[in-house]
């Protein structure tokens, strides 16, 4: 089979870790795999290194529909089985040139989609509907967690035609990094054998709940002085993150360290992984941190309670509630064996469940009865 995956190109963070995963994880079981884009970015520079063919059709602007008919020439000339979009822009153009192809297009759902463009009101209104028509206009559907494919179902979509297909990491893969003295020491964080490292890796975005984060740490910080709280992400929210911590004068404990491209280093250096997302679908942020074996704490919405066991593989708590994000930090920090537990617990489960091989059969049992269906 020869499936094409056509998305924006300019993906960074979990949809960008879950196509190059899927691609590589494709190849690996014998499913021929390409990269149809419309801009370049770092997303298919790193497709390109890793060997995956990459074609770029530009579009400059979202609404430059010249485009449609080079991309539909593309794929009618090129001997693709089917088309398998991901993100809003991808299905954008799927839904104008779908009655112009002549080959089978599916798509992913990695989010809900009236929550894509919630930090921008133009967006908002305009691209958010215009996903939703979109979408409903595929036959095929595959979602990463059931609460999406739950979701499409209440929304009116065809139960028949969704398919779950959970986000899968590489555990065979011997991710590189730094040892965590080095990592603190590039950020200028002193390094204290006795002090603990909470760690949180997001866009700074209200639907990410960071300020969730920042008030459960002055909180943890306010009973326990060997703590340290460090941060990876950026985005519009970074100059109120930087007030809160200056206004609390906490700026010995809680750490802004931008956008962090050496990840593995990240979650090496931390001792505890959250994430207090108002919103989720299957965060790549939990499965990296289970791969380092990282004792977790995150908000219990959307594929995190598929993906995390209370009080086995982690913690789960209500979203929106740094009391209580405060109190089950201190007791991952007051207790090592638990802390060491749910690292282990979650490493071993996430492995057993969410692995890329698995990921990929999934995706190629799909691709096979979708063909067999179009064969009719």
């Amino acid at each position: 089979m020869k499936i094409l995956h056509l998305i924006s190109g300019g993906d960074t963070g979990g949809a960008k870790t879950h196509v190059l995963t899927l691609l590589n994880g494709l190849r690996k079981i014998g499913v021929e795999t390409e990269l149809l884009c419309i801009m370049e970015g770092v997303f298919t520079r790193e497709a390109s290194d890793v060997g995956i063919p990459v074609t770029i059709i530009p579009q400059k602007k979202r609404y430059d529909l010249k485009v449609l008919k080079k991309i539909k020439e593309y794929i009618n000339l090129s001997d693709f089985d089917m088309v398998h979009c991901h993100g809003a822009r991808a299905n954008y153009i799927a839904m104008f040139i779908r009655n112009g192809i002549n080959k089978p297009m599916l798509t992913t759902l990695h989010s809900d989609y009236k929550l894509d463009f919630k930090d921008n009101f133009f967006k908002q209104m305009f691209f958010a509907p215009v996903n939703a028509i979109a979408l409903r206009s595929f036959r095929y559907i595959l979602t990463v967690t059931l609460t999406f494919k739950n979701m499409l179902i209440e929304r009116g979509f065809d139960e028949n035609r969704l398919y779950v297909v959970y986000n899968g990491i590489d555990f065979e893969k011997k991710d590189k990094f730094i040892p965590k003295e080095d990592f603190l020491a590039k950020y200028k964080i002193p390094y204290d054998k006795d002090c603990r490292y909470v760690g949180l890796a997001a866009r700074f975005q209200v639907v990410k709940g960071v300020i969730y984060f920042l008030e459960a740490a002055e909180k943890v910080c306010a009973v326990n002085p060997n703590v340290k709280f460090l941060i990876a992400g950026d985005g519009d929210l970074k100059d109120e993150f930087r007030r809160f911590i200056k206004d609390r004068k906490l700026e010995d404990k809680i750490f802004l360290l931008g956008f962090v491209k050496d990840i593995n280093s990240f979650y090496n250096a931390i001792d505890i992984n959250t994430l207090t997302s108002l919103s989720e679908s299957f965060p790549y942020a939990l499965l990296e941190g289970a791969k380092m074996k990282k004792a977790t704490i995150a908000a219990a919405v959307g594929g995190i309670v598929e993906m995390i066991k209370d009080n086995e593989t982690g913690y789960l708590v209500k979203k929106a509630d740094s009391r209580l994000l405060a109190e089950k930090i201190n007791k991952l920090l007051n207790d090592d064996k638990l802390r060491e537990s749910f690292a282990v617990n979650f490493y071993n489960y996430a492995k057993e469940n969410f692995s890329a091989e698995k990921m990929a059969y999934t995706h190629k049992q799909i691709y096979e009865k979708i063909a067999k269906e179009n064969e009719r």
